[in-house]
């Protein structure tokens, strides 16, 4: 991500902007940011957007480690799901949106993947991947249990991750309509991509 870090972090502060201003939206998602490359780093703990002042810069840089990515979730929606309850809140399943301009530079990363998304563990995540750059067609399709999409060929690298992002939001302003998760079946610029069966999940309810 390293050639995109100043395109990711306008992006970022922007995202950032509009759904401070979206008080639907904020009310609805509480969020979390996390950056990873040879380790993986909790920028923003979660929490709900319009009460940050300025969205923190995230520095690309490292390997592609998508098992120390993977992990860092599943801890963190351990903690944050019993926050949001210790609050009072009805939690809908929480939602990953991986992006990734590259192929995983670590081993053992399906077995951290399967981990998060293991249905044994009540609060596994639904996932939505995007890929741009060197990413793997393949990789993002087994990373993805409700959406994956690689970036048309092409297409300005810089624009992808805007459009991604721009994505992102698309979806949370339509969530917090609705009053549940919607995912994103279209991106500009992007094709959907296959998700492997064996994780794909068809709902996004509320957990027990």
């Amino acid at each position: 991500m390293q050639p995109h870090q100043n395109t990711l972090n306008r992006t970022l502060a922007q995202l950032h902007a509009t759904i401070s201003e979206s008080p639907r939206v904020s009310e609805f998602a509480h969020m979390s940011l996390i950056a990873f490359s040879t380790d993986a780093h909790l920028i923003i703990e979660m929490t709900d957007l319009d009460r940050i002042e300025v969205m923190p810069e995230v520095v690309c840089n490292g390997l592609t480690n998508y098992s120390a990515a993977f992990d860092l979730v599943r801890s963190r929606i351990e903690t944050d799901v019993d926050d949001l309850r210790a609050m009072g809140m009805a939690v809908l399943r929480p939602v990953m949106f991986l992006l990734t301009d590259g192929a995983p530079t670590d081993e053992h990363w399906h077995d951290a993947f399967r981990r998060l998304v293991d249905r044994s563990w009540h609060r596994y995540p639904h996932v939505i991947s995007y890929g741009f750059g060197a990413a793997n067609p393949d990789v993002l399709g087994k990373v993805a249990t409700k959406a994956a999409f690689l970036a048309d060929a092409g297409v300005d690298q810089d624009r992808a991750l805007l459009e991604a992002l721009g994505s992102w939001l698309n979806s949370l302003v339509a969530s917090s309509r609705a009053g549940e998760m919607q995912i994103p079946r279209h991106t500009p610029g992007f094709t959907e991509q296959p998700v492997n069966p064996e994780y794909l999940t068809v709902s996004a309810e509320y957990m027990d």
